[in-house]
């Protein structure tokens, strides 16, 4: 046989028209898929071990799942309602270093897509802050650590 090109098609679903194919958006957010049929989407990142720990301590104390936790957090940035943490909430102590740089994990957080709107403009009024930073500056707010830890007086030798 000489060079001869034979061209497929998919097969023909019964159903009649093929299904409906989203293409990712282009820009900022194209590494974030399509919202599902559900209307989620999902943000995956790697977090550090520590805040991990911390969103799971506190969506339990709360009886919440850690994607209802984030979401309670964007709403109350955005002033849609009033959450104070309970005095006998669970206490964290400041991270080591070991738990900020070398233990990370995967978390993928799946959020509603009219919620990740909102979340995408708080992060750019904050200078355009990746998820993981807009994470860890909202968990260190909520369980009272200071936003930098970093000793401001050098030390002395």
């Amino acid at each position: 046989m000489q060079g001869r090109t034979v061209m497929m098609s998919p097969p023909k679903r019964s159903g009649g028209a093929a299904p409906k194919h989203k293409e990712p958006s282009s820009g900022p957010n194209r590494g974030t898929p399509v919202p599902t049929e559900k209307g989620y989407t999902q943000l995956a990142m790697m977090l550090p071990s520590f805040y991990v720990r911390v969103l799971d301590a506190e969506a339990d104390f709360l009886g919440q799942r850690r994607s209802q936790l984030l979401e309670m957090l964007v709403l109350r940035k955005l002033g849609k309602f009033t959450l104070e943490r309970a005095r006998t909430a669970p206490r964290h102590a400041a991270p080591k270093a070991s738990e900020l740089d070398d233990a990370s994990e995967r978390f993928v957080w799946h959020c509603r897509a009219e919620l990740k709107k909102q979340f995408d403009d708080l992060r750019l009024q904050m200078g355009n802050v990746s998820p993981k930073t807009w994470i860890t500056l909202a968990l260190n707010e909520w369980i009272g650590l200071p936003s930098g830890m970093a000793e401001l007086t050098p030390k002395k030798r």
